[in-house]
């Protein structure tokens, strides 16, 4: 794939532009990776942007959020960091398999960011035919990368599509995770839940953590990459420090 000068871009329509928000590591205390979001004009998220554009323009926009996701991180610093980049595929019907990780790993190679060191979040993995998920997790893992299935809910069909395919990590909806500490249904529903992916090799982000008390009882159940207004916001084209400080991480 050759790629020009408008693949750094994440999309051809005026006002999209990427933002990184971090996932953080409550073990090490350091920064795990920074998730690219995309964004539009009025604050719009890549879900809502691309059921406003063409379905046939959807994987190219998968494939210019991933190569604009690269060249916006290095530019932004990432290659003076251990954090590795997770990359979004909003649509992963839309186009092959590894269409995503073709355009990422291209603008990896002339910027110095190597597939080990990218992670891609598949959303919407419930919906897609089982192939296309085996191809997409095994082809990730033969390039190096790694595979997230993003927004694991309630829904059995997605906890069954995740124990079959075994992505490296799976991220939990907000909806989970959110008043978990005072939910009791939610704490035993996640009680449940993650060991039984934790034992089937599956690290596990909690997305939507916005108290301190959510963090705490997060760790007690064994989840310590997290993400949320706690942990970082979202900023256009920089990648921001996360707001745990080191101490509270290794209480």
């Amino acid at each position: 794939m050759v790629l020009d000068e408008e693949d750094w871009q994440p999309a051809a329509s005026p006002g999209l532009h990427l933002a990184f928000r971090p996932v953080h590591d409550v073990v090490s205390g350091r920064v795990f990776a920074y998730e690219a979001l995309l964004r539009g004009p009025d604050g719009e998220e890549g879900d809502e942007i691309l059921a406003q554009i063409p379905p046939e323009r959807h994987a190219e926009l998968d494939r210019r959020v991933a190569a604009g996701a690269v060249y916006r991180a290095m530019t932004a610093g990432l290659g003076t960091m251990v954090a590795r980049l997770l990359i979004p595929i909003y649509s992963p019907g839309a186009a092959p398999a590894l269409a995503s990780l073709a355009a990422a790993t291209e603008a990896g190679r002339r910027t110095g960011l190597v597939p080990e060191r990218m992670i891609f979040g598949v959303h919407g993995f419930a919906d897609l035919a089982g192939q296309h998920l085996a191809d997409l997790v095994e082809g990730h893992r033969r390039a190096g990368s790694l595979t997230a299935f993003v927004g694991l809910s309630h829904d059995p069909v997605g906890y069954t599509a995740c124990v079959r395919y075994r992505p490296a990590m799976v991220r939990l909806d907000p909806e989970l995770v959110n008043g978990i500490d005072s939910s009791w249904s939610r704490r035993l529903m996640l009680e449940e839940l993650v060991p039984r992916l934790r034992d089937r090799g599956m690290r596990v982000i909690a997305d939507g953590v916005e108290q301190e008390n959510v963090l705490q009882r997060l760790r007690s159940l064994g989840i310590f990459h997290v993400q949320g207004e706690l942990v970082g916001s979202p900023l256009p084209g920089a990648l921001p420090a996360t707001r745990i400080v080191r101490p509270a991480a290794a209480a």
